[in-house]
Parts: C-alpha cells; structure tokens; sequence
C-alpha cells in the first residue's frame, strides 16, 4: 500500500520513478514472486526486493531505466560471497521494472482569461497542465480547479525553478504584467524546454530581451521563444487566442508546418466524358 502511496504522489508531482516486481524465483531467493519495491528518479526507494548486490544492481539498472523511459524484463542470478551474510544460498530472480515518466507537461505562468482558456483546451489534448501563479489560491480557484497542478510562488521564475518541473515541458508566459512576464520567460529558459511562447507586444518583449541579455540570459535562448505567440489564425479573444497557443504548441510538438494539408497535396479531379 505505501508503494502504490508514493507512486500517485511521484505521479501527481510530475516525478519520473521506476517499479521493480520480482515476477519469478529459483532457488533460495530472500524475495517472493510479486514483491515490489518504488525507486524514484532522484534516488528515494521505497520497499525491497530482497537487498545486497543483486538489488544494487536492479537499481543501477532501473535509473538507467528512468533515464532512458524504457522499461525492461531480465534475470538476475546471484551468487554467494562472505561479505554478504545472509544472502549465502544462489538463487535467480526474473524482475520487470516499469520506468513511468509524466506526460506531456504544459506549464500555464499566469490564471488570466487567456491562460485558463489554455488550461481547459489543453485537457482535450491530454496535456498534464501545471499552472503557476503568485496570487492567493482563493482569488484563482476557478483556474487551480481545471489544472492538474498547481504551484504558488513569490515569483515566477521561483515558481519554476523550484516546482520540480520535468524536462521538455511547455511553457506559456501570460502573467498579469510585464514584470512577471519577465521573471516566468526567465525561469523557463533556465530549463530544458520543448516549447515557450509568450503573450505581448513587440516593444514590450524588445525591452525585456534587453534587460534578460543584461541578466545573463543567451541571445540565443531568446530566440527560441515564441512571441507574439500562437499561430495567425485567431481574432483576439481570450479563448481564439488560446486555440491559436494550442496550434503552435500542436505543430511544435508534431513536427508540423502550420499550413493547411490541403496545400500539400494535387487533387486530380476525372475528366468528363
């Protein structure tokens, strides 16, 4: 039961882990078949599959697993040594370890009209949504509501940095004001991203790269952000700009090109008779 306790909270943090079920035994294992044990991807363990080298090994491997996010199936086979009392007899041992990542993670910096028209649309695309913002929960319930997460902060790039976000997340800067804008584009380029998009003008986002360069971030990270965001395909209500953000992210993630897939192909009509 503890197991399965910690794997829904690593779940619900956004934790990559791995599950380690012995699913056979010979010989005289100190393990029985359908013992489990929970290695999460900072190192924490939960349970045992028997101790000593054999499960030393299982957990070199299982980290590689997570790493990796490829599960696998092998025999272990262990063979007495003196420095290891208790485990004395040989046995073998067929385990299944389970690497589990998050899914796709969309991080929404901001619960305005735009950002919870994100977080809602966003379900539709199977997103794990976190939202981030420094209000108080009570002022924003409607949108912590929708979200699958949520993390409250001093600062957005506080909030990033310190809310154990996985890599190759998603990442929407629409925060109340130009100031929060900045902190939250600053923490998610700290991070290893698949995709961050920012809402704002072009002097407003001239200005803030000016003053981020000046703070240390790269000229070259700045332009791998997606500003003015979304593709052009919206008028700009709250809700046409979020399925606009969704495209974009949409075309990132598939390798797209945002044309129409009419374009991309000749309709051969029949000739009349």
């Amino acid at each position: 039961m503890r197991i399965l306790e910690e794997q829904l909270k690593a779940r619900k943090a956004g934790i990559s882990y791995a599950v380690l079920t012995v699913a056979e035994t010979e010989g005289t294992s100190p393990c029985t078949v359908g013992k489990k044990m929970l290695l999460l991807e900072d190192g924490t363990t939960f349970g045992t599959v028997g101790g000593g080298a054999f499960e030393r090994q299982a957990l070199e491997e299982a980290a590689q697993a997570i790493k990796e996010r490829q599960s696998f199936y092998k025999h272990y086979v262990h063979s007495p040594t003196y420095e290891e009392p208790g485990l004395g007899c040989s046995f073998k041992v067929g385990l299944l370890v389970e690497a589990v990542s998050p899914g796709l993670q969309l991080v929404v910096c901001g619960a305005g009209h735009v950002g919870g028209a994100v977080l809602q649309f966003a379900k539709l695309l199977h997103f794990e949504t976190i939202l981030i913002d420094t209000r108080l929960p009570e002022q924003i319930q409607d949108k912590i509501n929708i979200a699958d997460r949520f993390l409250a902060c001093k600062t957005y790039e506080e909030g990033i940095l310190e809310g154990r976000i996985p890599d190759g997340a998603y990442y929407l800067c629409c925060a109340p004001t130009h100031t929060q804008d900045k902190s939250a584009l600053k923490g998610a380029l700290q991070k290893s991203f698949a995709y961050v998009g920012m809402l704002g003008s072009m002097k407003k986002t001239k200005e803030m790269y000016q003053q981020l360069e000046e703070e240390g971030i790269s000229r070259d990270l700045l332009l791998q952000v997606h500003t003015p965001v979304g593709l052009d395909i919206c008028d700009m209500s709250p809700e046409e700009v979020a399925f606009s953000v969704l495209a974009e992210i949409l075309m990132i993630k598939n390798g797209g090109t945002g044309k129409s897939r009419r374009d991309s192909v000749t309709v051969h009509y029949p000739k009349p008779d």
